[in-house]
């Protein structure tokens, strides 16, 4: 009858070609791994190994049986791995996909609190814009995804990202969308803003899903905005807003992130425009003592967060 710790005894013996190194990597003696491989040799009656001048090397039958193998010791790793994480957070890891403004201010307090909570927990973090997020939700590659959606006076604007059956949406904070302009913009001297108002501005663009909304929004207001800038890096664009070199959309957690410049004026738009960002797991992830306990540390760390934005 195969085993796990056969299928993992040719996997090494397929890495190495050596009966001492395989012996060496699993903790066995040579002698117990020839015993081994003899005795799934009669059970199987087909030869797994053929001998050699440098070691050893699998036959076809061994082959088939690492190839198979492959997947079932993946899958048994990451049975492992969550029956860890369900052990009262003992170990485990928690894998997050995360826009990067919510990386670079949510993400290191919501961590550090469990970290010192539970210093057995791990974490892995890919940043993702809020498609390639649940992308990887859905797919098995993380955990939990943060993300955004746009509202205008508390209506999202466009299509919702649509949710499986199984997934769980947990507010974190609405934050606000400004426009930043240097201080001899013509607009700077009043309250609020529409982006009618702009519509002769040069403008600086931000991520694929920033500039997205952009675009819809100033098709809505009845013009399109001429993009004299693209950039992915929100540091970057204030800067380019502070030297006068366009106006642009920036959010509370962009400029909570990275101080925005003396010299850079914000403006509120009329009508109110923020961002709703939430936490997306699944029901069966949530079940799990580390994912929850992360959920609850992004909602506290998001209230923290929303208290350092900078108001001017």
């Amino acid at each position: 009858m195969i085993e796990i710790k056969h299928l993992r005894l040719l996997q090494a013996l397929n890495v190495h070609g050596s009966m001492s190194a395989a012996a060496r990597e699993l903790g066995y003696s040579q002698s117990a791994v020839t015993q081994q491989i003899q005795l799934l040799e009669r059970q199987l009656e087909t030869p797994l190994l053929v001998r050699t001048r440098s070691g050893v090397r699998l036959t076809a039958a061994g082959e088939v049986l690492v190839r198979h193998g492959a997947s079932v010791l993946a899958s048994v790793a990451l049975a492992e791995a969550e029956v860890d994480a369900v052990a009262g957070l003992r170990s485990g890891r928690v894998r997050i996909s995360c826009f990067p403004s919510a990386a670079a201010t949510i993400l290191p307090r919501a961590l550090g609190s469990v970290g010192r909570a539970h210093p057995g927990v791990s974490f892995t973090l890919i940043e993702a814009e809020p498609p390639k997020a649940l992308e990887l939700l859905r797919s098995g590659e993380s955990d939990i995804a943060v993300i955004f959606e746009y509202a205008t006076d508390g209506t999202v604007d466009g299509p919702r990202f649509p949710l499986q059956p199984d997934e769980v949406v947990t507010g974190l904070l609405d934050e606000r969308v400004r426009v930043a302009m240097p201080a001899d913009h013509p607009a700077a001297g009043e309250p609020w803003v529409t982006l009618e108002n702009l519509r002769e501005s040069r403008w600086i663009a931000g991520c694929p899903e920033c500039r997205g909304n952009l675009l819809d929004a100033c098709e809505r207001s009845g013009f399109r905005p001429d993009v004299a800038f693209e950039t992915d890096d929100y540091i970057a664009l204030q800067g380019l807003a502070s030297a006068g070199l366009g106006v642009a959309l920036v959010t509370d957690l962009m400029l909570t992130a990275a101080r925005p410049d003396p010299g850079l004026f914000l403006k509120d738009l009329a009508p109110r425009s923020h961002r709703v960002v939430s936490a997306v797991s699944t029901g069966s992830l949530l079940a799990v003592p580390g994912v929850r306990q992360t959920i609850d540390a992004l909602q506290a760390a998001a209230a923290e967060v929303s208290a350092l934005v900078p108001q001017a």
